[in-house]
């Protein structure tokens, strides 16, 4: 016993002196106190300003474009802000890494695995197995579109029946697992009907989401102090992280083993396909194919599909109900260009430059991910003459882009006009980079703009979104968590004819 508060009185005195010689050259920030670090001053900034994505801007507005923070024993962690900071970071390889953090390994079975956590060999060999795969099986082709489109039909059919039997609450319900259906068959082979997803399924999504609706991006006390989880397992909320990690799972896991079970492997699929890869690579001691890292792989890929673009889908909706004049618009759109008629498709982009400038000022305000998913320096370097020391943990703060005030001059406005020209074409803006720059940009990005997209333009097509009576107007900067939720609100589905 004696031993061990030695030990521990040796580690917290090493980590003092640690903290208090910072170098000259480590980036500007608050200065912190011993062992926790800054720990205390995040959470009084979340105090104050609520969100942590503002919390990084805050700190950016005093400190500059490159903030330096310690927290606990976690590496310390840099917030870069700004749009020429943020662009020499994520195109710079030395920055491309994953975060060693407890949690981070610890989501996929105690060491880093998968692809959005994973980084050098791991990551490059998983990358491109995945992106070759997907897109054998219809990934960005024009076979996708046809799924897609029949999704968007469907899922607006289902709501228009349920419109018949009254008004309809709780869209994003049945929007969650709509916004699956294409990916699942990529990566499952199996095709379900809208609204009539497994109860297995459903709950996997609803436990993926209470997970990031739980956690930040910064990792959280159990990142910065691991052992607490052996004394407060409860009170650190790694009892419940644990639990719906292991649930989740073990939801994959049954996925495989159903796979496995198959008489003959058709490799009609992504988890087909990627087991035959595992028995091609046995012979070879230094393959990163196995069973762990195809449950993790598609782990990852399910929740980039999830998350994102239905919580884009989610906040497009509380946008329309709170400016009822934007929506009217997009149904004059809708109506003089496409009809009632005739279904839309992705080939009606062109011609709907106003839900598209809708879309994209949705992505810019709500901002779903307000910061990129954190990176590791795998060698010591600078950043704008900064030292960015091996192992640090660097954040883009991709908020300070989109509500850059000098770019955008009234950013926290609504305004969807900001990307139709004198001419009423939708502009693209350099500026907007909600699925992040680089490297490690989010590889779903057109899928989840294409899928946005048509389930935005079919719906609205059909129907008309609004808040019930006496209904409060919901809070447009959502719900905090690793990534922003929509608002809960209560919506009501009419029909328009």
């Amino acid at each position: 016993m004696w031993f061990g508060v030695l030990c521990l009185v040796i580690v917290l005195t090493l980590k003092i002196l640690f903290d208090h010689s910072r170098s000259p050259k480590f980036p500007p920030g608050p200065p912190g106190l011993p062992i926790i670090g800054n720990i205390l001053d995040i959470v009084n900034l979340v105090k104050q300003v609520k969100y942590y994505s503002n919390v990084w801007c805050r700190l950016a507005e005093k400190y500059g474009p490159v903030v330096g923070l310690r927290l606990g024993f976690d590496e310390p962690l840099i917030i870069v802000s700004g749009k020429s900071a943020i662009t020499e970071m994520l195109n710079r390889s030395e920055f491309d890494g994953r975060p060693n953090g407890f949690l981070f390994k610890f989501r996929s079975g105690g060491v880093r695995q998968g692809i959005l956590f994973t980084d050098t060999d791991v990551w490059h060999s998983q990358r491109r197995f995945t992106l070759k795969t997907l897109k054998q099986f219809g990934f960005g082709k024009d076979v996708m579109e046809d799924v897609l489109q029949h999704d968007a039909i469907a899922l607006t059919n289902f709501i228009v029946e349920l419109t018949k039997d009254g008004t309809v609450t709780n869209i994003q319900s049945i929007t969650s697992a709509a916004v699956l259906s294409n990916l699942w068959l990529l990566i499952d082979g199996t095709k379900f009907d809208i609204g009539m997803e497994s109860p297995k399924l459903r709950e996997a999504i609803n436990v993926l989401k209470d997970l990031t609706r739980n956690s930040n991006v910064s990792g959280g006390i159990i990142n910065q102090f691991p052992f607490l989880r052996h004394f407060f397992p409860n009170l650190t909320g790694f009892s419940m992280f644990a639990e719906r990690q292991k649930r989740i799972n073990n939801f994959f896991k049954d996925i495989i083993s159903k796979h496995k079970r198959k008489e003959t492997m058709e490799c009609s699929n992504f988890i087909d396909a990627y087991l035959q890869e595992i028995e091609t690579q046995k012979a070879n001691p230094s393959s990163f194919f196995n069973e762990n890292q195809l449950v993790y792989v598609i782990k990852d890929l399910f929740s980039a599909g999830v998350d994102t673009t239905d919580n884009t889908i989610g906040f497009v909706v509380a946008f329309l109900v709170s400016y009822q004049d934007v929506q009217a618009k997009i149904h004059e759109e809708l109506d003089n260009n496409i009809g009632m008629d005739v279904n839309p498709s992705l080939r009606d982009r062109d011609r709907l430059p106003y839900l598209k400038a809708v879309l994209a000022e949705v992505s810019r305000l709500a901002n779903i991910g307000p910061t990129s998913i954190p990176h590791r320096a795998i060698m010591d370097s600078n950043l704008l003459g900064f030292e960015i020391k091996k192992n640090y943990t660097l954040l883009a703060n991709l908020k300070s882009v989109h509500m850059d005030k000098e770019h955008w001059g009234d950013p926290e406005v609504f305004r969807p006009e900001r990307f139709i020209n004198e001419e009423g074409q939708f502009i693209n803006d350099s500026w907007l980079i909600p699925f992040g720059l680089g490297r490690r940009k989010c590889l779903g990005e057109t899928l989840a703009k294409n899928t946005i997209f048509l389930f935005m333009a079919c719906l609205l097509q059909k129907l008309h979104f609004m808040l019930p009576v006496n209904h409060p107007k919901p809070c447009l900067q959502g719900i905090d968590g690793f990534v922003i939720a929509p608002p809960r609100m209560d919506i009501i589905a009419v029909h328009r004819y």
